[in-house]
């Protein structure tokens, strides 16, 4: 859909997003929204996925069966765990003969070796490329298990290998390069994903690092100098493969991926070389077992053959969503290790009054970390399977991504409150896993950020359909008569009481172009048809619980909290529809009111995944995991306000709004004489914008 202005010659952006952005007069944000949104879409295409997603379905309808929201646990109990077993075997073997880690605690080349030779580093790769050729539902139970053993290191190292590495090769990759370099993963040699940069973060639309036509006329030559240096690259080593993202000249707009194998070693030009490589630690304190590097390229050429066939940004997308699925699997393992090291202590440990497992808050603790473990498998195994059934994950897996991570962190929090200060022993792999449970909420995008992108992946049907009228109306009082942007201090973002005073002319001219706008009017009828039906809902609603038979298939304990998620989801069309109304084209900057509304939907698609997941195991241990886990996730969505609590979050943005510009103009007098540390990586800051 395209949107044009009067007297205006260029179309907006095909992102209903974007367009948004547009009329508020963010360029620059619309530009890069909209290509983001198109690389999106076209990883969609390439992925098949025909239904709507979950997450949209369980807000906007039609509302999908019980067996479809069991189904993750279901596959996954169905699985043959023969390859799965042979790869945990070996490395269990390994860290019990106490070779799994080097003595300054990386993970050793006899863990590695071990582990390639039971087909962990191929196991989802295709056999004719000599891997397993095993389903990533598979490949998530053994992510699991490896980091609820306390290799978590190794778990995170196949995942990057096999998701965002050979899973880009597979997709894209030309019938030359999987059959060059798939095998060689399947060997066990590393492959990294070269995206992020020193002055750029994941996204990959603003990579600066470029390539440039040998002169030769062969291949290319790579620059990643400075600023541009690839940083925070997990498995990137000296001889590892790589994928690298990079701009397709220094000035062009497309954005390419390249795969190579890294020098053995550093290469420097007074060497004699034309061509220049370092790679060296990023000096993360995070994922310390791991490599993680910092890589840089001077006119590093690159072979013809080694560029994949695609859009880099479209790649990323595609394989994201297995990254963040096989992330939230080893949430999972990370918070039952806690449990197991928690519990331990808790039955052993004398306290005041006898045992501490005898006491409430150790015990609430402990099951704050089952919960989440739980929650984190099950939202892990949906998502897989809906990915594997053809259903869009848009939604799902980056709720997915941002419960898993944040319920990891809150567990390590909870395992410190049983373990006290034992939980800080520089032996203890409590210790160990903390800086990771404090990045899992940020590597692969940051959590409260990705939860605004998931509101816009979520509603972006109902905000084409219904909301664009509005949106055209407000794009249209911002432009002068030759279709130019007014000035900033001129644009109109909300209609509200005051604008109707102080603008009366373009209130009335808003409201004769908005009554004259069909999208209007089917708005209109949109409100009036769902306020019908949940009018006819009412009578429902006195029907208890158990007598309903689309929960009938629940334990009693977890029936009540299904039912609560799927009605409060529903309302969550009513609470989007507010918001937009409430703040209109503003909602483009308003960042809280959407990363609460992305809150509220990740604790209530949470809620649902865990009832129905521990229903399907027939576990009571676990049933009862879940009934807790449930009861706290429902606490924190009844306190969270939306439609009531939007003037509180006016009044709460405009408190932020008053800090932010302290801080920004160097007003805040309790940073006055605190001089900041000097940036680890320095990047060259973004220069001011210019005004209009």
């Amino acid at each position: 859909m395209t949107t044009t202005t009067p007297n205006s010659t260029s179309p907006q952006p095909s992102s209903t997003a974007a367009q948004a952005l547009a009329a508020a007069g963010d360029a620059e944000s619309a530009r890069d929204v909209g290509a983001l949104d198109d690389a999106a879409k076209q990883a969609a295409l390439r992925l098949g996925a025909s239904k709507k997603g979950l997450v949209e379905r369980l807000i906007y309808g039609p509302l999908p069966e019980t067996g479809e929201l069991q189904s993750g646990a279901v596959a996954a109990s169905r699985m043959d765990t023969d390859a799965g077993d042979e790869v945990m075997a070996a490395a269990l073997g390994s860290l019990e003969r106490g070779e799994a880690f080097t003595a300054d605690g990386k993970l050793s080349a006899a863990l590695r070796k071990a582990v390639a030779d039971a087909g962990g580093y191929g196991f989802t790769v295709p056999e004719e490329f000599g891997g397993k050729e095993r389903e990533y539902t598979q490949l998530a139970l053994i992510e699991e298990e490896m980091a609820a053993n306390g290799l978590g290191p190794l778990a995170v190292e196949i995942s990057g290998e096999l998701t965002i590495g050979a899973g880009s090769l597979l997709a894209y990759g030309t019938e030359a390069q999987k059959k060059t370099f798939l095998p060689l993963v399947s060997e066990g040699q590393l492959m990294a994903f070269g995206l992020t940069e020193v002055g750029i973060g994941v996204n990959a639309k603003k990579v600066r690092a470029y390539v440039e036509p040998d002169p030769s006329g062969f291949g290319y030559r790579l620059f990643a100098q400075g600023d541009r240096n690839k940083l925070w690259i997990t498995n990137a080593t000296h001889g590892s493969l790589v994928g690298i993202v990079a701009r397709i000249g220094q000035t062009g707009k497309k954005v390419g991926l390249f795969v190579t194998r890294l020098p053995e070693k550093d290469i420097r030009k007074q060497d004699g070389k034309d061509h220049e490589f370092w790679c060296q630690s990023s000096n993360t304190g995070a994922f310390t077992a791991n490599f993680n590097s910092r890589i840089h390229f001077d006119n590093f050429p690159l072979k013809q053959d080694q560029e994949i066939p695609a859009d880099g940004v479209e790649v990323l997308f595609y394989c994201l969503r297995m990254g963040r699925c096989m992330l939230a699997a080893m949430s999972a393992g990370y918070q039952r290790m806690f449990a197991a090291d928690a519990s331990a202590y808790a039955n052993g440990r004398e306290g005041v009054g006898g045992q501490v497992i005898k006491h409430e808050l150790p015990r609430q603790h402990l099951g704050k970390m089952l919960g989440g473990a739980l929650m984190s498998r099950a939202l892990s195994h949906l998502s897989l399977r809906q990915d594997k059934q053809g259903v869009d994950l848009a939604g799902l897996r980056d709720l997915t991504k941002s419960a898993a991570a944040t319920s990891a962190l809150e567990a390590q929090i909870a395992c410190e409150r049983v373990l006290g200060g034992r939980s800080f022993d520089k032996t203890s792999r409590v210790h160990d896993a903390r800086h990771n449970m404090h990045v899992f909420g940020v590597v692969e995008g940051e959590d409260d950020l990705i939860l605004m992108g998931m509101v816009k992946d979520v509603t972006d049907g109902f905000t084409t359909k219904y909301m664009a009228g509005m949106l055209g109306v407000l794009q249209s009082l911002n432009v002068d008569p030759d279709g130019k942007p007014l000035p900033r201090d001129e644009r109109i973002l909300r209609i509200t009481p005051s604008t109707v005073i102080n603008k009366p002319g373009k209130v009335v001219t808003a409201t004769r172009r908005l009554l004259g706008n069909g999208s209007f009017w089917k708005l209109a009828g949109w409100i009036t048809g769902n306020a019908v039906v949940e009018l006819l809902r009412l009578p429902g609603r006195l029907v208890p619980t158990n007598l309903c038979p689309r929960f009938q298939l629940l334990p009693k304990e977890l029936r009540g909290y299904a039912r609560f998620a799927e009605r409060r989801l529903r309302w969550l069309r009513w609470a989007y529809l507010g918001i937009n109304l409430h703040f209109q084209l503003e909602l483009t900057r308003a960042q809280i009111p959407l990363q609460r509304l992305g809150k509220v939907m990740e604790l209530l698609v949470s809620i649902l995944a865990t009832a129905h997941h521990a229903a399907s195991t027939r576990d009571q241990s676990q049933i009862r995991v879940a009934a807790l886990q449930c009861e706290q996730l429902m606490t924190r969505v009844q306190g969270m306000k939306l439609l009531t609590g939007l003037w509180q979050m006016d009044r709460l943005r405009k408190h932020v709004a008053n800090v932010g510009q302290d801080i920004e103009k160097g007003q805040s007098t309790l940073l006055q004489d605190v001089k900041p540390q000097a940036f680890a990586h320095p990047f060259e800051p973004a220069p001011p914008k210019k005004r209009r």
